[in-house]
């Protein structure tokens, strides 16, 4: 069963006015049952890229809501300590703007083909979603999942600074992973894609998605863009919350934008240096 379009995971960006909707009511979200699902982003342009080479890209799923055909994968994480996965908020989060359970939630560790059984399946104590995140203006897009088991036996990758912005300069090479949608048109990939796109000047960034966080627009202060003018390589729906890399580090989150690899457009990532303390702190 592949993911409804409600639920491929990178959110695009909302392209009618909709009344956005009920604040999250506190920083831990507790499991439960199933609720109104919600979308994510995919891998167009790339390549199939070995797992054993990037052990710390991992899947979110959750088979009882999304089926067992990919292991239920909806979303894309990265492994920053043994115990500590990063993803993006929207991920927990359904179309209407309100917090969602996903029943039965797990991180698959070390499954290159989501069609198999190899690897793990490590369930999840608790998720915490940045207090400030915005479903509305996409600000504060990430969330820090607490594994029930240590993955000592998995490298992680080192996280961004608070204040960095020497992995944002423009035209600074990054690489994106996901086992998302690899054509826009519902084609999951089942083993883990990966692309190089280059970041963004953070005005051309703001002149593709004008109107600021208030208007569901670019915000440098809590986002980096990444892609080819002329479009072609991008993540796309099913690698939301996956992880954006540069020099060895994780500096950002598959978060929006508007369609997928489309030229003008490019995607819209959680800069990670405005809230890397604040995720920090839940390790």
């Amino acid at each position: 069963m592949q993911p409804t379009p409600e639920v491929r995971s990178r959110r695009r960006r909302r392209t009618v006015a909709v009344a956005l909707l009920a604040a999250l009511p506190g920083p831990l979200l507790a499991l439960g049952a199933a609720a109104p699902a919600q979308a994510q982003r995919r891998i167009v342009g790339g390549q199939a890229v070995p797992l054993s080479a990037h052990p710390w890209v991992v899947a979110i799923a959750s088979r009882q809501q999304f089926g067992a055909a990919r292991s239920g994968q909806f979303c894309g994480g990265t492994l920053v300590t043994p115990t500590k996965v990063v993803t993006a908020a929207h991920c927990f989060y359904d179309e209407s703007g309100r917090p969602t359970t996903r029943p039965g939630l797990r991180v698959v560790v070390g499954r290159q083909d989501l069609t198999r059984q190899d690897g793990r399946e490590v369930t999840v104590r608790s998720i915490w979603v940045h207090p400030r995140y915005s479903f509305a203006s996409n600000m504060q897009d990430v969330a820090v999942l607490t594994l029930s088991q240590p993955q000592t036996d998995v490298p992680t990758l080192d996280l961004v600074d608070q204040g960095d912005a020497q992995p944002y300069t423009a035209g600074t090479e990054a690489e994106v992973y996901g086992w998302g949608d690899t054509r826009g048109d519902g084609s999951y990939a089942p083993s883990l894609r990966g692309v190089e796109v280059p970041i963004v000047p953070d005005g051309a960034c703001a002149s593709a998605y004008p109107g600021g966080a208030a208007n569901g627009g670019f915000d440098a202060r809590g986002m980096v863009c990444a892609g080819e003018q002329q479009g072609g390589r991008d993540a796309c729906q099913g690698d939301s919350g996956g992880p954006l890399v540069v020099a060895g580090r994780l500096v950002g989150l598959v978060s929006w934008g508007t369609g997928c690899a489309e030229a003008a457009h490019p995607g819209v990532y959680t800069r990670l240096s405005a809230v890397a303390d604040a995720v920090r702190g839940q390790f």
